[in-house]
């Protein structure tokens, strides 16, 4: 469509797409399938990864740059796609982080699962600076952000939410405004209790029927005849049995974002009781090397701890 065709708004938001260049710094499991999604939805896209050989292919497509730095001044909005909170923190407050490179009115768009009270403060001080700051955690694992069907949570001004809903919609298939921050990450990780706590039943009742001398695969086929059943014991559940997952989210996270779920929890003074059980699995699970497995290894835990008894 020929922008004279268009009405004068939309001529105004056909050259703002066009100009609009994103900046996004962590090319991981996450970050570079979002890039390749905003690079063919015709964003410019300015990127950082700290080894600089997984930005590799992306050159030639989007401006790889040498400094998370380079990107707060090139960039109008800046996505953070990291490990957890204290890389944040160090991305944006560190001695070589944005914070002091990043024009007032430019957009911070942090994707990261953080620790509520944390992300909060992070927006305080950057709207010291007339710094925006949105927060928005994904649902969702690499195979969704590479086919744009990752959900998004956003809390922050509605206003710069409108402003980048353009840019969340390429790698996102639903987007929901949760209002201000810290309240996507409150919602995200209420959903990282759940889906950790949901992958351990599931582990336990697939070795329980083992130890009665059963297949479990016969247990996750029925648990999938049914309404209990979820994307994660469809896509998941045959090959958690069998213990070969390629890793989608890596257990030591799981447990970072069960970590933070608990600090939560105590900063809110809510007693849960099956966090604590379940987080203590995923520990005991990390304590015993599985973290650079996917996290439903959690099952060959459970399978070690009964073995023992």
């Amino acid at each position: 469509m020929e922008e004279s065709d268009l009405s004068g708004c939309s001529r105004y938001l056909l050259r703002y797409h066009v100009l609009k260049k994103v900046g996004l710094i962590g090319l991981g499991n996450m970050g570079l399938p979002l890039a390749q999604r905003i690079i063919q939805a015709g964003f410019g896209l300015v990127a950082y990864n700290r080894t600089r050989a997984k930005a590799d292919v992306l050159r030639g497509k989007a401006e790889v740059v040498g400094s998370q730095r380079e990107v707060a001044e090139q960039a109008d909005s800046i996505m953070i796609v990291v490990s957890d909170t204290a890389a944040v923190e160090d991305v944006l407050f560190s001695s070589q982080g944005m914070y002091e490179r990043i024009a007032a009115g430019k957009t911070v768009i942090n994707c990261t699962d953080t620790l509520p009270s944390a992300s909060k403060k992070m927006m305080e001080k950057l709207k010291r600076k007339n710094i925006n700051y949105l927060e928005v955690p994904l649902v969702g694992g690499p195979v969704q952000a590479r086919t744009g069907e990752l959900v998004a949570l956003v809390s922050g001004e509605r206003s710069r939410y409108e402003e980048n809903l353009d840019v969340l919609k390429t790698f996102a298939s639903r987007v929901f405004y949760i209002g201000p921050v810290p309240g996507a990450f409150f919602i995200k990780l209420a959903m990282n209790d759940m889906v950790a706590t949901y992958a351990q039943s599931i582990a336990e009742g697939a070795v329980l029927v083992e130890k009665a001398g059963l297949d479990p695969s016969l247990f996750i086929q029925i648990l999938n005849s049914t309404g209990f059943k979820t994307s994660f014991s469809e896509i998941k559940g045959m090959k958690m049995i069998k213990e070969s997952v390629e890793p989608t989210l890596y257990l030591r996270h799981m447990l970072k974002d069960l970590n933070l779920v608990d600090q939560t929890a105590q900063e809110l003074h809510v007693y849960m009781p099956v966090l604590q059980q379940v987080r203590g699995s995923y520990l005991g699970a990390y304590n015993m090397g599985y973290g650079d497995r996917d996290y439903s290894a959690i099952i060959k835990f459970i399978r070690d701890l009964n073995r023992t008894r």
